[in-house]
């Protein structure tokens, strides 16, 4: 199935089948897809927590406004951004590139995209807030394309009741806030809405073309 048909295929699951779970492999190829999301400066000032505990999803759905999709979905994904930048967070990730890319820590080169990354993230609270929440959701935006070239299905959800889950995982204190949520899984076969046809806007009505 190419991505096109695979974009086709996937919709917002109403109803997962508690019986059908994501193999350890499968979730292994939903890391990796989201460990490859494109984010600013390559900073990914984000945590993904990947509960598969039944147990605690059962906890969590009264945080979600009763949504039954994570109960029964095989793996509940919480998307979190930080909190603020912290020196750690550009330190670190300054540590990584030049050990990936095989460079002295006092490299020229590596000591220019420090004084660069310190020089963006002059910002404001609301502005780092603001722009890390963007970067999550290019993370959810990788993570249901993949989902869908995996046949893995999903239902990405910001109806859900962000302070009290945040203090329910404790997220706060490791300088973390919850974005959005995303239960994946496999499909019931009871889900009426797998059978409806997608609804989209017009590419006319969606695309300006500039030539």
């Amino acid at each position: 199935m190419d991505i096109i048909e695979s974009l086709h295929w996937r919709y917002a699951v109403k109803s997962f089948d508690p019986n059908k779970k994501l193999t350890a492999e499968q979730v292994d190829r939903i890391k990796d897809g989201l460990q490859l999301t494109p984010t600013s400066m390559g900073l990914q000032l984000m945590q993904f927590i990947i509960i598969e505990n039944q147990d605690l999803k059962n906890q969590i759905v009264p945080f979600a406004y009763n949504q039954k999709q994570v109960a029964h979905c095989s793996h509940l994904l919480i998307l979190c951004r930080k909190t603020h930048v912290q020196e750690d967070d550009i330190t670190t990730f300054v540590g990584r590139t030049g050990e990936v890319r095989e460079l002295d820590n006092q490299h020229p080169t590596l000591q220019s995209y420090e004084k660069m990354l310190r020089n963006s993230l002059n910002l404001s609270m609301e502005q780092q807030q603001a722009w890390m929440e963007n970067q999550v959701y290019i993370a959810l935006g990788n993570l249901l394309t993949v989902c869908a070239a995996e046949k893995i299905d999903s239902c990405p959800m910001e109806g859900f009741n962000r302070v009290q889950l945040d203090e329910f995982l404790g997220l706060p204190e490791k300088n973390l806030n919850a974005v959005v949520m995303c239960p994946i899984g496999f499909r019931s076969d009871e889900d009426k809405y797998s059978r409806v046809n997608k609804v989209r806007r017009l590419k006319k009505d969606l695309f300006t073309e500039i030539k």
